[in-house]
């Protein structure tokens, strides 16, 4: 049984190269209200199902890259508005991440 080795990410291009592929980015925590981010230099994924604890500053996840289109904000009759973006938006975007 051959076990999947995961390419360490740290650019835009390296990100939209491995696609759907197991990859490994290291950097610094961001807490948003859409999902907690890892960034290094101008790349950010967003890690959904990670929370990083408040305290943590750099770290290592691990994953399969993706694009992730964001939910745009919307409102309801009675004023209530939900979290999102105003304008369409993608982001890169690891499910089921790992922290290492």
């Amino acid at each position: 049984m051959t076990t999947e080795s995961p390419t360490r990410i740290s650019t835009h291009a390296e990100a939209r190269a491995a696609l759907g592929q197991l990859v490994q980015v290291r950097g610094v925590v961001q807490h948003e209200k859409l999902g907690d981010t890892v960034n290094v230099g101008d790349l950010s994924v967003r890690c959904a199902d990670v929370h990083p604890p408040e305290a943590a500053t750099t770290v290592t996840v691990e994953g399969k890259v993706e694009i992730m289109s964001d939910d745009l904000i919307t409102g309801s009759a009675n004023g209530e508005i939900s979290q999102g973006t105003e304008a369409p938006s993608s982001t890169f975007a690891i499910r089921n991440c790992v922290m290492r």
